[in-house]
């Protein structure tokens, strides 16, 4: 009896203990478990990844970096319509902080794993801790193999096949036996862009000033509408005189027929005159480095155009006389140009009287008087 009550209680133990610790521990399904080769040590770093859409992704998949797998996804939880993934990241593998975390598949029918990359185009920075979380702005996935073959299903299914096909036959219809000229096409047309590229910064520059020119004109739109409004009543008279501006134009015509006539019979004689001028011109330009300082006292002579301002003063003229009286300038200048031969061959000269005693017969040089002629008229 004591025995069997002894028995009863040690079972009683033991169920409480197990019970104990199934409460204390919780199975998540055979994924809980850890698969072979799939597994970090427990120093592994923790790292939490937010996703908008697992698809079919369950724990235990694989984490790689550069195709090589770098830890496994312990845990799965929703999180706000989301979905938060729990990563050990083994602690050895060397993986920038700035990484971002991709869904993807090993191949359509393949299972799922986490793929972790640093963006095209940025450089990779520091290293992924214990810790640190990749936010959903980092995420991303690729397409599912259900969203594959529902758009495959889309072109399958009369979407557009039978005019890709029409399409085809009439290019190669078009372009069957002109090979050579096709080819020469595209050579042109890589031409082309290359001088295109070449004057990439022409073209923004135009471009640039395109938008400048655009903006003053927006800024100036009140000026432009006034400008048009204002032209209209231009415009209507322009309108009103059509049948008199047409009938100057024809005048015009007529005209331009009659000088075509004219020059037509005078051309001889045009050209005849036009030789003539031919010296005449040659001569003209042989001197017109000497004509403009002629000019500058043709109407003033004998002062430069430039010096009557400071020559005349109102009713009186400023002389200004550099004279040489030096007895080199005067002996060998001016008596020397006396023609002495020529004065001495002249008759001499009457005496002079004073014409105001002339007529009472005095002398202005005291000499004896002379007698008057008869007539009363002064010698």
């Amino acid at each position: 009896m004591t025995n069997s009550i002894r028995r009863s209680a040690l079972t009683a133990t033991m169920l409480v203990g197990v019970v104990a610790a199934a409460a204390g521990c919780r199975f998540d399904g055979i994924n809980s478990i850890g698969l072979p080769g799939n597994v970090v040590g427990g120093d592994a770093h923790e790292v939490t990844v937010e996703l908008a859409d697992i698809q079919n992704l369950v724990g235990n998949s694989p984490v790689k970096a550069n195709n090589v797998i770098v830890g496994n996804i312990s845990h799965i939880s929703g999180d706000n319509w989301g979905a938060k993934l729990t990563l050990e990241i083994d602690p050895g593998a060397e993986i920038p902080a700035n990484v971002s975390a991709k869904l993807a598949q090993t191949s359509v029918l393949g299972s799922q794993y986490l793929e972790l990359t640093v963006p095209p185009g940025v450089e990779a920075v520091g290293a992924l801790a214990d810790g640190d979380v990749i936010p959903l702005d980092r995420t991303s996935q690729y397409p599912s193999t259900e969203e594959v073959l529902s758009a495959l299903a889309l072109v399958l299914n009369g979407s557009g096949l039978q005019q890709i096909r029409t399409v085809t036959s009439e290019l190669n219809r078009v372009l069957g036996g002109r090979e050579e000229s096709l080819r020469s096409l595209f050579g042109n047309l890589e031409e082309f862009v290359s001088g295109v590229d070449q004057q990439r910064d022409d073209i923004v520059r135009a471009i640039d000033g395109l938008d400048r020119l655009g903006a003053e004109l927006a800024s100036q739109n009140q000026t432009i509408d006034r400008g048009i409004t204002s032209i209209q009543p231009a415009l209507q008279i322009l309108d009103e005189q059509q049948k008199q501006l047409t009938t100057m134009l024809n005048d015009v015509g007529r005209f331009g027929e009659v000088a075509t006539e004219v020059l037509e019979s005078s051309r001889e004689d045009l050209d005849a005159n036009l030789r003539s001028l031919q010296p005449v011109l040659s001569q003209l330009a042989a001197a017109g480095d000497h004509l403009p300082e002629a000019l500058k006292i043709a109407a003033t002579v004998p002062f430069p155009v430039t010096t009557t301002q400071r020559a005349i003063k109102g009713d009186y003229m400023n002389l200004f006389l550099t004279l040489d009286v030096s007895a080199e300038t005067v002996g060998g200048k001016v008596l020397a140009s006396i023609p002495l031969d020529e004065l001495a061959g002249l008759n001499p000269a009457r005496q002079a009287v004073n014409p105001l005693l002339a007529p009472t017969g005095a002398t202005t040089s005291g000499g004896p008087a002379t007698s008057a002629p008869k007539n009363g008229a002064p010698r």
